[in-house]
């Protein structure tokens, strides 16, 4: 049998740059259970964007905006990211297709929410950053209202 050896490169520096990838998904998960905006976009390229269903916020200094808008006076969360499908674009650009849970704690009541993301991960001299962002909220709720059906 022989080896190829540039093709057998290639193919470990794409296993290496998926998981490179994947673990971005453990850093964002972790940053948000305790988070600063600044610590959030730090995990996004200069010219990151985020998308969610309020808009797209593009560049390092929007996604802190949003970041701060978002987790001004915040319950205390706890992140779970599921079903994480990795897909190699091109060399250093891999997609990262996944599900994620929370679950929230404030003084009166419990909460739930759960929905998908949607990455590009820039993973440049080992170290990978989201280029695009899309999050995808299905649902959010608190546990007195529960989710039915038909909502």
């Amino acid at each position: 049998m022989t080896i190829d050896l540039p093709v057998l490169l290639e193919r470990v520096a794409r296993l290496e740059e998926a998981e490179l990838a994947r673990n971005l998904l453990h850093a964002y998960a972790e940053t948000l259970d305790d988070p600063t905006p600044e610590a959030v976009a730090a995990l996004f390229t200069e010219d990151g964007v985020l998308s969610v269903p309020a808009g797209d916020f593009a560049g390092r200094e929007a996604v802190t905006g949003f970041y701060r808008d978002r987790l001004a006076g915040a319950s205390e969360k706890r992140h779970f990211i599921m079903n994480v499908r990795t897909r190699p674009l091109e060399p250093g650009v891999v997609e990262v297709a996944s599900y994620f849970v929370f679950t929230a704690r404030e003084s009166a009541a419990s909460g739930l929410g759960w929905g998908t993301y949607l990455d590009i991960v820039d993973v440049t001299d080992g170290i990978a950053r989201f280029r695009h962002k899309t999050i995808t909220p299905h649902v959010a709720t608190d546990l007195a209202k529960g989710w039915p059906a038909g909502r």
